[in-house]
Parts: structure tokens; sequence; C-alpha cells
């Protein structure tokens, strides 16, 4: 017996890569203020066909850094359903008729940016050995968090008996849910809080990338 498709059967479509975030979920995520405005060029979205019909399609928006803080390599769609911590809203547009709407599902926290000052006085004020602070920043070794590039990670060293060692190590770190993880890269040691803080300073900035 032989079968011939009569070419009714619904063909599953692929789905796309993330891109850049589509104009009309900006116009709604504006017009909600959902996100700051400012977080929308370093965001993605994901989507796929949604059951609400051809034109309509279904949509995550999540940070990729963020998930490359935590070692999560996003393809499509399904890896953000797969994982939901990296998702920040989640919704439906549909680009014929220039409609959108979002939930959303995390926030993404507003940051103190601190002087020059006020990291040496956190970087000074570190008394115990091994002991550290952390700064998120803009540039550096570590990826995720709100400025990007995950934190610098300031410890201060135990003194070792005949053994030269420098007062403080500085790390790059990634960063998780506003925390350093334990994975970390050293970057420099030094005896000098001044020039750390000005080292740190100088890319404790808003975010650009």
């Amino acid at each position: 017996m032989f079968w011939k498709r009569d070419g009714t059967e619904k063909k599953e479509a692929k789905l796309s890569a993330p891109k850049d975030i589509n104009e009309t979920v900006k116009k709604y995520i504006a017009s909600v203020q959902m996100i700051d405005s400012g977080m929308l060029p370093f965001l993605k979205q994901v989507v796929k066909i949604s059951e609400k019909g051809d034109k309509v399609s279904d949509i995550y928006i999540f940070d990729p850094l963020d998930a490359e803080a935590r070692g999560i390599k996003v393809q499509n769609y399904d890896t953000v359903k797969a994982n939901p911590d990296l998702i920040i809203a989640e919704g439906w547009f549909s680009e014929a008729e220039k409609k959108s709407e979002l939930t959303p599902k995390k926030s993404i926290p507003k940051i103190k940016f601190f002087t020059d000052d006020e990291i040496l006085q956190q970087i000074e004020g570190l008394k115990e050995p091994d002991s550290s602070v952390f700064f998120y920043v803009n540039a550096g070794t570590g990826v995720g968090g709100p400025l990007g590039r995950g934190a610098a990670v300031i410890r201060l060293n135990a003194r070792s008996e005949g053994k030269k060692t420098k007062k403080y190590s500085i790390f790059g770190a990634n960063i998780v849910d506003m925390q350093p993880t334990k994975s970390v890269s050293k970057i420099y040691d030094s005896d000098k809080a001044k020039e750390i803080a000005r080292w740190v300073s100088n890319s404790h900035k808003p975010r650009f990338c």
C-alpha cells in the first residue's frame, strides 16, 4: 500500500537564535515602564510561533551576559524556557498588528555607584584576614551582574611568617543573582589601597556592553 503526502501536515517552524528586542516590544516596554530603557540595548529576545496563531509570537527577554555567567549557552526559545532563572519578561507580540503584552518575571536592580572615597573606605575597612569586598564593574574578566562584566573582588590577605605577601589581592568574578560566584580569576596584588580604589572606580560606571 502506497501513501502520498497531501501537503496538509503542519511543519514545525525552526526556532530562531537570540536577537535584538523587536521594536513593537520595545514600545510596549516603554509604555508600561517595565524595564529601564537604558538596559534594552543589552538584552535579547527569543521567540516561537504562538498557539494564538501564525501572526503571533511568544517571547522571552533575557540578558545574554547573565546566561554566560550561569554557564548557559542560549540557542533558542527552548533554552530559556528550560532555564527560567534567565527570564526577565515573557509574553507575546504581533508584528502584523503592532501589539504586545509582557509579564515581568524578575527585576533588574538599580545599584548605587560609589565614589572613589567610598570605594577606598570599604577597602580599608577590611580587617579580618581573607575578608573581602566586591564592586560591580562594566569592564573586567567576569560577566553578569547589573553592569555586565561581573565584579572586582578585593581580598585582604593573611600575613605569612617569613614570606613577603602583598596586603590585597584583586580578582575578577562572575555575578549570579547579584553575588560573586566562587570561580574567580586573579588580576593582581597590591599594598596600595588608594591605587586599587582608583582602578575599581574606572570600571564602576554605567553599563556599555
